[in-house]
């Protein structure tokens, strides 16, 4: 299969909105993809870049004489699955050329999509083999053609251009299926692959880079000292890099990273935030990874704060910069508790399951994730900011925070009049008010 030597560089801030894109290489040199059997990867849409690349490392030999050597070949056959505009599945096509894969990509009409069953091995122009797992990872060796250019394409992601006004951070994102030890965590990649990890308020510095170990693709981590965080982010691992997320491989449960960028322009209290919340706070520069502090628009709907008669010690912290930290440990407290969510008795009868601060990281606005609960701090600002100067449509309730008070109660403040009080984990339905918070 030929491949057109591609000689694009895509913008780290595109990858939001595409899959991961980069430099080509000017290489007269072929890699090889054979087909195991495998899951179907996820739909391929004719608008995509990797479609597009997809066509032009299939056009026929005969039709680019003039172009350079390519750095791809398929090894046929190999399963095609196509989609309508529903994504439902309308066809397999079993693909035995270079021409036939052509005539597929042309004839697909253009709200109809495909996709390729993963896991794929590719062996690179350098004999070496690079196993792929989904789009990304196919998008990576269609555009690389050794090792070497694989590593170096994902140093260029993680790493921000210099010149440019944004922010990179890769963040510990949180999902249920994932470790999320860390998850209010966030890594900050310099150049030369020295790194910085925030978490709760503190710095670790460290080093990341890329290699590969039996053909696969991993990222080794080491932060300096002898802390159980510097152990727990000192390791080895396999990855997939997959838009703007890096999964890490580990057991029992993978790490998830996912790609975060702050612009770098000045907000004033009371401005929309990058995510359309309200700015309430602005510490003057950026440390532990961010400088303002944004409210959401809306409250949160109306839940426990958590498991009643039960002691979150970590969750206990009242200053600027502790809310992600604070809900972090009550969501971990909660997911490690057996079947909490729908068995709340496991922790006491008179709960009923839900958990606020589960709400506030399920919260996404303006497609903006990284929601938490205020501390106690935090939420006298809102107060103080906002609230006294009619910004952001709060109400005169009481609002909860983050801040544990005892394995009972918890740190809330009254909105018409100001004052810090402390409120049963489980008060009466509807009385308790909540707004999420997040650091940029």
């Amino acid at each position: 299969m030929k491949n057109y030597i591609l000689k694009t560089v895509a913008p780290i801030f595109l990858l939001f909105t595409s899959l991961l894109s980069g430099c080509a290489f000017e290489d007269n040199l072929h890699n090889e993809i054979t087909l195991d059997s495998g899951k179907a990867g996820a739909p391929i849409k004719k608008d995509s870049d990797l479609y597009q690349t997809l066509q032009k490392t299939t056009v026929q030999e005969t039709a680019q004489q003039a172009e350079e050597p390519p750095c791809v070949e398929f090894i046929y056959p190999l399963n095609l699955r196509l989609y309508d505009a529903n994504l439902n599945t309308i066809g397999i096509k079993s693909i035995n050329s270079d021409a036939q894969f052509s005539t597929v990509l042309e004839n697909l009409s253009g709200d109809q999509s495909l996709s390729i069953s993963y896991p794929i091995t590719t062996t690179l122009a350098d004999n070496t083999k690079y196993a792929v797992n989904n789009n990304a990872e196919l998008n990576i060796a269609l555009k690389n053609c050794t090792r070497e250019d694989i590593i170096q394409y994902c140093n260029d992601i993680v790493v921000p251009p210099t010149e440019n006004p944004t922010k990179f951070f890769w963040r510990v994102k949180y999902a249920e299926t994932n470790d999320n030890t860390y998850f209010s965590g966030k890594f900050s990649i310099n150049p030369g692959s020295s790194l910085v990890f925030y978490y709760n308020n503190k710095e670790y510095n460290g080093s990341w880079f890329f290699l590969f170990v039996d053909d696969k693709l991993h990222l080794n981590i080491k932060l300096e000292g002898d802390s159980q965080i510097a152990k727990y982010w000192s390791f080895d691992q396999e990855i997939e890099m997959e838009g703007t997320n890096i999964l890490i491989k580990t057991l029992p449960k993978n790490i998830n990273l996912e790609i975060m960028l702050t612009p770098q322009k000045v907000y004033n209290i009371g401005d929309f935030g990058p995510s359309k919340g309200i700015v309430f706070y602005d510490k003057g520069e950026y440390s532990f990874g961010w400088r303002y502090i944004e409210v959401a628009a809306k409250d949160l709907k109306d839940s426990e704060w958590g498991c009643s008669n039960s002691s979150i010690i970590a969750a206990r912290n009242t200053e600027l910069g502790s809310g992600y930290y604070n809900t972090a440990q009550i969501v971990n407290y909660h997911d490690n508790l057996i079947n909490y969510y729908l068995n709340p008795s496991v922790c006491n009868s008179i709960n009923n399951g839900t958990v606020l601060a589960k709400e506030a990281t399920k919260y996404t606005q303006n497609y903006y994730n990284d929601w938490f609960l205020p501390s106690v701090d935090e939420l006298e600002l809102i107060y103080k900011n906002l609230y006294l100067k009619n910004l952001g449509e709060l109400t005169d309730f009481n609002y909860w925070t983050s801040t544990e008070t005892d394995q009972n109660s918890v740190r809330t403040i009254n909105f018409k009049t100001g004052e810090k009080t402390t409120t049963s984990k489980v008060p009466e339905k509807n009385t308790i008010k909540a707004r999420a918070i997040r650091y940029f």
